[in-house]
C-alpha cells in the first residue's frame, strides 16, 4: 500500500500509534494543533509545519509571502491552543541552483511575522535539496487547563469562528489559473494571519474550550472535533461569514459550497464555547481586535452537519492532488 492509498490522516494514525510518551505530555501527537507539556507553573505549546515549493508555493507566489506563510503556518497552531508565541526555528532544504537573493527575501517574510507576532527567530539547520523546502517550528506556552483542545466540545456549546471561510482556499485558485491582479482572495492566501491574540482572549476567559485553526477546511476541522469529543457539530450554512468576493468568484467557477467550505487554506479558528460564555468571550476577543461569529451549535450524536443534513468532512489532503 502505498501513502496516497492511505491518506495523510490514517497516515498520522499509523505513525503516531505506539509513541513513546510520559507523565509530561498532557497531548501528544495527532490529539491537537500541537503537543501540549506540562512545564512548571505554565504548558508548554510545541508544534511543526513543512512546506515545499512543488505543493505549496504556486508559481508567481513572492519570495517574502513564500516565508510568511510557512511563519504563519506554525503560529496558527499555537493560536489554536489559545497560546502565546515564545521562539521560532526554520529549517531549509535549498537546490545548489537557488538563488541567494530569493532566499534573503524568504527569510525576510519569515522574520517579519517573527517580529509581528513577538516570536524570536532562534535557530535552525540548512541542507541542499532537489526543491526549496522549509520546516518550521513554533514554541509557545499557555496558562494550565487553558489551552483550547480538540477534546473539549460539550452539548449546548456555541460553535463559533473568527473570520470568513473560503478566501485564502479560492485565492490559491486563482493563482493557479493565472489570474495575478490583485484581490482579497489573492492576499488571504499570500498574506495570511495568525489569529494569536483571538485564541489568547478566549482561552484566558472560557476554560473547557474547544479549538482547531481552519488550514485543512471548515468542515473537516468539524469534524475533527465531532470526533475527538465525542459529539455532533451542527452548523447553519446562513450564519457562515463568505465574503461578497468569494460568492462571485464560487458562482463563476462552479464551485459549491461544500467544496468552498471544505478546501482549506484559511487560518481562522474554529471554537466551541459555553453557551453561558458566549457573551462574554465575543467581547473580549472584539476588544483584542477580532470578530467572534456564532455558525452553529454542539447537539447530541456524532459527525457534522449542515442545515440538518450529515455531510463528508474529508478537508484538504497532502498527499493526494489538490
Amino acid at each position: 500500500m502505498r501513502a496516497a492509498d492511505l491518506g495523510e490522516r490514517r497516515l498520522i494514525q499509523l505513525l503516531t500509534k505506539h509513541l513513546y510518551r510520559n507523565r509530561k505530555v498532557l497531548a501528544g501527537a495527532g490529539e491537537d494543533d500541537a503537543a501540549l507539556l506540562s512545564f512548571g507553573g505554565k504548558e508548554l505549546v510545541a508544534t511543526s509545519d513543512i512546506m515545499f515549493s512543488s505543493t505549496h508555493f504556486p508559481n508567481g507566489m513572492k519570495a517574502e509571502h513564500i516565508g510568511r506563510k510557512i511563519a504563519i503556518a506554525n503560529l496558527s497552531d499555537l493560536a489554536a491552543m489559545g497560546a502565546a508565541p515564545l521562539a521560532m526555528l526554520f529549517s531549509f532544504g535549498v537546490p545548489t541552483s537557488f538563488e541567494v537573493a530569493e532566499l534573503r527575501r524568504v527569510i525576510r517574510g519569515i522574520n517579519g511575522v517573527c517580529s509581528g507576532y513577538d516570536a524570536p527567530f532562534v535557530g535552525g539547520d540548512t541542507k541542499r535539496a532537489r526543491e526549496l523546502t522549509i520546516c518550521g517550528i513554533a514554541i509557545g506556552e499557555v496558562e494550565k487547563e487553558r489551552a483550547l483542545r480538540r477534546c473539549n466540545a460539550k452539548v449546548g456549546d456555541v460553535v463559533a469562528v473568527t473570520g470568513e471561510i473560503g478566501n485564502a482556499a479560492l485565492g490559491l485558485r486563482m493563482m493557479l489559473k493565472g489570474i495575478r491582479k490583485p484581490s482579497k482572495l489573492i492576499n488571504a492566501f499570500t498574506n495570511p494571519k495568525a489569529r494569536i491574540s483571538e485564541g489568547r482572549a478566549i482561552a484566558e476567559c472560557a476554560v473547557g474550550t474547544a479549538g482547531m485553526d481552519i488550514t485543512d477546511g471548515l468542515l473537516f476541522s468539524a469534524g475533527e472535533i465531532a470526533r475527538m469529543s465525542g459529539v455532533c457539530l451542527s452548523l447553519e450554512g446562513s450564519r457562515i461569514p463568505i465574503s461578497r468576493e468569494a460568492r462571485e468568484f464560487a458562482r463563476k467557477y462552479n464551485i459549491n459550497r461544500n467544496l468552498l467550505l471544505d478546501s482549506g487554506e484559511d487560518y481562522e479558528l474554529l471554537v466551541t464555547i459555553r453557551n453561558r460564555r458566549f457573551g462574554e468571550v465575543e467581547e473580549r476577543v472584539e476588544a483584542v481586535g477580532g470578530t467572534l461569529i456564532a455558525i452553529g451549535r454542539v447537539v447530541g450524536g456524532k459527525g457534522v452537519l449542515l442545515d440538518e443534513r450529515r455531510v463528508n468532512a474529508a478537508g484538504y489532503d497532502s498527499l493526494k492532488p489538490r
